[in-house]
């Protein structure tokens, strides 16, 4: 899940430090928010985006449409090898895609690949294992967050909700050289906006996953862990905290 009023976009923009005509390749770019950023910030980058949903690709388009850059967005298996030429891009960006591949290394090695020397990757992954959230007992609520974290959803070929604590290290056994390592942090007291989308995204989750017999909740659980959340926000006691790790590296 990537929301497109997530500050967190503007800060991979911040990060990649694409120049004005340079050239930046979003990998795994959903409905297009990290690209938007892009293209508000440096209107004159090229952007390409890549992603295997047909329906992600085709929205990404119609958000870029106007783009005086230019903008490509294309359908691509991103556990594959990247439709692009060696050395062809300035900055590369990924967020919250690395824990669907099966092979994490591959993919930094395919960013190592198409960035020209010197060129700048940004990959960037909430923890979901370290989210922070208050309003139900203690137990449940530790049950339910494991329980998204390991949770592969039926659209994902692979899951891994600790990769964002795994991030630093991943990029540091790959060709790229880390340049830092910046925790990311989102908050919110009120169960609206992006902390209401994630609570409502793992209820979400864990529900189909237990309807079909899979978990290690039940549906009773998650329906109670949700009433619980629901009433601590009505009387301000909810919160929510989640942590991306975001590696800056170079080719």
């Amino acid at each position: 899940m990537s929301d497109a009023d997530e500050l967190i976009h503007d800060h991979l923009v911040d990060s990649a430090a694409v120049r004005d005509g340079g050239c930046v390749v979003d990998l795994g770019c959903g409905t297009g928010p990290t690209l938007a950023a892009f293209a508000r910030r440096v209107p004159s980058a090229r952007l390409i985006g890549f992603d295997r949903s047909a329906e992600s690709v085709e929205a990404t388009r119609g958000l870029l449409a106007d783009h005086k850059g230019g903008a490509e967005i294309e359908v691509a298996d991103l556990a594959e090898r990247l439709p692009l030429s060696d050395g062809s891009v300035d900055a590369a960006v990924s967020y919250n895609v690395l824990e669907c591949l099966p092979d994490p290394a591959a993919f930094l090695a395919e960013i190592a690949r198409v960035l020209k020397p010197g060129g700048r990757a940004v990959v960037a992954h909430v923890d979901f294992d370290s989210l922070v959230i208050s309003g139900a007992t203690r137990d449940l609520d530790r049950r339910i967050c494991h329980a998204f974290t390991d949770d592969q959803q039926p659209w994902m070929d692979y899951a891994d909700g600790r990769i964002g604590r795994k991030l630093p290290g991943l990029v540091k056994d790959s060709p790229l050289l880390v340049e830092r390592v910046h925790p990311w942090v989102t908050s919110s007291t009120e169960l609206s906006g992006h902390a209401g989308r994630r609570i409502e995204n793992i209820r979400q989750a864990l529900t189909s996953a237990a309807s079909k017999g899979r978990g290690s909740v039940s549906l009773t659980e998650i329906e109670a862990w949700h009433e619980a959340l629901r009433l601590a926000a009505d009387h301000g006691r909810f919160f929510l905290a989640e942590t991306a790790v975001v590696v800056t590296a170079r080719a």
